[in-house]
């Protein structure tokens, strides 16, 4: 049967009709008795029905008709895990092809469930589509990046932690993933002795400039005939723990690590040697590399305490720790106020330190972290690529996505730019004019096909095999990353194309994909693929100009048709929109730090509404992504003692 599983023309119109509202369609009924039923007894009863019901999900109880248009929530619910292949599981029989669209088609043609905007899902009672955050460990980048705001010293830190996952929307900062262990204790361990030994070693004349301004910024008082060593010790503590903590400590909390810096100094050590210990112990604290949102006493929705919400919006926009005036703003309560969280959301975008927007976000979003480790050309046939020109593609690409932020320029200029920002090493990779100087610089890209993500190298490395261009690779990233349409896996019976095209030409890998498609099982998602990746085929591996000849012009399933990359940009402006509700999808989740549900789409129509008001510019939309309820709020479920206590009759 034709694997046709990744077009998406049905289930897209019957979003736009559905989003009308639909009233009962007798020709969608009886589809649901002949064709739509039979399904999922087959595929899905076995997992969802009385008695054993996975995920807390019983498909056997809305076998009516009526009863599934009356809950249409938990039905988008079952669409989306469908159209992202996690039902049915891996393993388990699954509908192909035809079917398969049927079915989307089927489920897309309901009724859009309306979504109460002054809610939040809740990780107990609608476990489905869960919408809690978890508290979490910082993430390696995270620790250095706040060790470097906390102690004011850049040490290469991060290498040495554990490694992160990647949940929810992709990104390495959610709660679901970021696991602890024993062994993970001992590594941040050495990494906070390493960072006391650095900031207070028993010589000061070891320290070099910047290490020294570290040590006088840390010791806010020090001992003299007028200041003992403890009192001094105390003080330097007060202050570190409540930068470090991000919140105020009690006497009680200083005491705990003061007596560390006592221990040291019971046996005669040094005043560096005892606060030595102190912050490395203050360093391995679960309340410095944990992010912890204390529960309030009540349950249901309840708003972020204001040091909270200071911390979760730093770690959004920086990575980083709060600073003082954000600090100073959660004391006071101001933060609270949307105009003054609207006001720092400006001041922090305008920092430097929201340069983690590119370096993080983007980078993920686009999976170009990946870039120089997951993917690497082949050493022997590319033997120019090394990590140095690596970090070059992706400076590039984090660097113009952070000038967007900085500058409040339209995100369109994503796709259609005629400039870049390149260092010295990427300048000569891509043929252009060289300056002397470390750094990136911003360099006009007019006349060229560069210009935007289709024409930066590490695009097109991320989207090649080690040893030869991929149309397939390239057109699926397009299609998933930027587009959001999900691809399903190749069927297992269908054999890969070489991946080393052995010295053949462009045009002869055209032809092989061109006999490949020929095969039902493969036409339905190459014809998508492929014909967006032949756009960018004028870039080799490393993302240079081919010296040969390369046919770039491709027709789209709909007979759409265009030629090379300047074509394929004027392909993705014209559906812009579905690529920055894309966009805000993606950051909408890292901000969350978690898996998204139906009660984010609030969040994301009204990034959507700022976008279209400003032209794109994406400083509004971030702000209405700090402002939404689900940013400044949380779901606290009620304990089991006070379940119980309601279900009692009064």
């Amino acid at each position: 049967m034709p694997n046709f599983s990744c077009l998406r023309a049905t289930v897209l119109t019957a979003g736009l009709l559905a989003a009308g509202g639909l009233r009962a369609d007798p020709a969608h009924e009886e589809e649901y008795r002949t064709a739509i039923l039979p399904m999922l007894e087959r595929y899905c009863h076995e997992c969802h029905r009385a008695g054993k019901a996975k995920g807390d999900l019983d498909l056997t109880a809305h076998l009516e008709y009526a009863q599934i248009r009356k809950d249409t929530a938990l039905w988008q619910n079952v669409r989306e895990r469908i159209f992202a292949f996690e039902m049915p599981p891996e393993g388990k029989p699954a509908p192909e092809g035809g079917q398969r669209d049927q079915l989307l088609g089927w489920l897309g043609r309901l009724p859009k469930p309306e979504v109460d905007c002054t809610k939040l899902a809740s990780d107990r009672t609608q476990s489905f589509y869960e919408g809690h955050v978890m508290s979490r460990r910082l993430t390696r980048d995270e620790y250095e990046r706040t060790i470097r705001d906390l102690v004011g010293l850049r040490l290469d830190l991060a290498r040495d932690l554990p490694a992160d996952g990647a949940g929810g929307e992709g990104f390495d900062a959610t709660g679901d993933t970021l696991f602890t262990s024993p062994l993970a204790v001992e590594k941040y361990l050495a990494a906070a002795e390493k960072v006391a030994q650095a900031v207070l070693p028993d010589d000061e004349t070891a320290l070099d400039d910047e290490a020294r301004v570290a040590r006088a910024r840390l010791l806010v008082a020090e001992p003299s005939e007028s200041v003992p060593p403890r009192v001094a010790a105390r003080a330097v503590l007060e202050r570190f723990m409540g930068r470090a903590f991000r919140r105020p400590v009690t006497p009680e909390e200083v005491g705990k690590y003061l007596a560390l810096f006592d221990r040291r100094a019971g046996r005669g050590e040094s005043f560096a040697a005892g606060l030595r210990l102190a912050v490395s112990g203050v360093l391995v604290s679960p309340h410095f590399l944990f992010l912890v949102e204390p529960e309030p006493e009540a349950a249901g929705t309840q708003p972020l305490g204001a040091y909270s919400l200071a911390t979760r919006l730093s770690y959004f926009l920086w990575s980083s720790m709060p600073d003082d005036a954000l600090l100073t703003l959660a004391g006071t309560g101001a933060l609270r106020h949307e105009a003054v969280l609207a006001a720092q959301v400006r001041r922090m975008l305008a920092d430097p330190r929201a340069d983690s927007l590119g370096e993080r976000f983007a980078l993920q979003w686009l999976e170009l972290d990946k870039l120089g480790t997951e993917v690497r050309p082949d050493p022997v046939r590319f033997p120019e690529f090394d990590e140095a020109l690596a970090a070059s593609m992706r400076a590039e690409v984090a660097a113009f996505f952070n000038h967007l932020v900085r500058e409040n320029q339209p995100l369109t200029r994503l796709l259609e730019a005629d400039y870049t920002f390149v260092d010295a090493r990427l300048a000569a990779h891509y043929g252009l004019p060289a300056e002397a100087g470390d750094g990136l610089r911003r360099v006009s890209l007019a006349g060229t096909a560069r210009g935007g993500l289709l024409g930066m190298a590490a695009v097109h490395t991320l989207t090649s095999f080690p040893l030869r261009t991929s149309p397939v690779l390239r057109g699926r990233w397009i299609l998933d990353t930027l587009l959001g349409d999900k691809v399903p896996p190749p069927p297992p019976d269908v054999p890969p194309l070489e991946v080393d095209e052995n010295g053949a030409t462009a045009a002869s890998l055209r032809e092989q994909l061109e006999v490949h498609r020929r095969n039902p099982d493969c036409s339905g998602c190459h014809n998508k693929m492929d014909a967006l990746g032949f756009g960018l085929e004028p870039f080799d591996v490393l993302g240079r100009f081919r010296t040969e000849a390369v046919d770039a012009s491709g027709t789209l399933p709909g007979g759409e048709s265009f030629d090379g990359p300047a074509g394929l940009k004027q392909v993705l402006l014209a559906r812009r929109e579905v690529i920055l509700r894309q966009m805000m999808r993606r950051l909408t989740g890292y901000a969350l730090g978690r898996q998204l549900n139906r009660f984010d789409a609030c969040v994301i129509d009204a990034a959507m509404k700022s976008l279209a008001a400003e032209e794109a510019r994406p400083q509004g939309a971030i702000e209405a992504i700090v402002l939404s309820l689900p940013f400044r709020h949380r779901f606290y479920p009620a304990t089991e003692s006070e379940t119980a206590a309601a279900a009692v009759p009064q």
